[in-house]
């Protein structure tokens, strides 16, 4: 079976203060069999641009098994990434599998207001866009009309839904382009709840290696008392179909 990691990194460290480049990475998805890893290089939370290209050309030299998330600060706009023209037409031909954006370290709250011209990019393109934190009660206010606005793009939550079920039955019940990593699902049978519920058709699969190994959410999603369906649906096949 195919697995999906949809939120690794490479250029930091791991649990154990290894740095972590392209053939540690791949060392790590042989051991725990991971089919594809969509990565951002954590030099780009210091500087996009020179941080997404040197992502971009890792994952060139992975033979597929690896896959670009463009890391986008809001007050940079189009020089988030190389080349000219919008930030559109940037993403466009950069051809990133997602965006991912970190509100913590840029220091700008989650709202519209704030990430216009992220938000109307990924929105215009169709691309999943990770959000990496900053779950405050202010970000949940914000949240389902941002999915609103913007119905193309698919809003990813990672590392959240211990305790968190009372913001994830909502979201996930009315608002069909957000969607959650199972990597902090583990509330007792809460997968298996929001699959009864809702299907599995929002949920995916991500590790975030290196800050954590991945044996955690793969004995969740493995060990869930749930369809093979539903199964593969957060393993691989909803992302496969984004």
């Amino acid at each position: 079976m195919k697995i999906i990691d949809v939120n690794a990194a490479i250029g930091g460290k791991d649990v154990s203060g290894r740095p972590v480049g392209l053939s540690e990475l791949l060392a790590n998805m042989e051991l725990y069999h991971i089919t594809h890893a969509v990565c951002y290089h954590e030099y780009a939370l210091l500087d996009p641009a020179h941080g997404n290209s040197l992502m971009k050309e890792i994952a060139g030299q992975s033979g597929g098994a690896v896959g670009v998330s463009a890391l986008l600060d809001p007050a940079l706009g189009a020089d988030n990434l190389p080349g000219s023209g919008s930030l559109t037409r940037r993403l466009q031909a950069f051809a990133p599998e997602s965006v991912r954006i970190s509100p913590g370290n840029s220091r700008v709250a989650f709202h519209p207001f704030y990430w216009e011209e992220i938000l109307e990019a990924v929105n215009e393109l169709g691309l999943p866009i990770v959000i990496d934190g900053n779950y405050t009660s202010e970000f949940f206010e914000n949240l389902p009309e941002a999915a609103r606005q913007y119905p193309d793009a698919k809003f990813i939550l990672v590392r959240w839904g211990t305790c968190g079920g009372r913001y994830v039955f909502p979201l996930i019940q009315k608002r069909k382009n957000v969607y959650f990593t199972v990597d902090y699902m583990v509330d007792y049978q809460q997968v298996e709840e929001i699959c009864e519920r809702s299907g599995a058709g929002q949920l995916l699969f991500g590790t975030s290696f290196p800050q954590f190994s991945p044996a955690g959410v793969l004995g969740t999603a493995l060990y869930a008392d749930i369809p093979e369906t539903e199964r593969e649906m957060i393993l691989y096949k909803n992302w496969e179909v984004m």
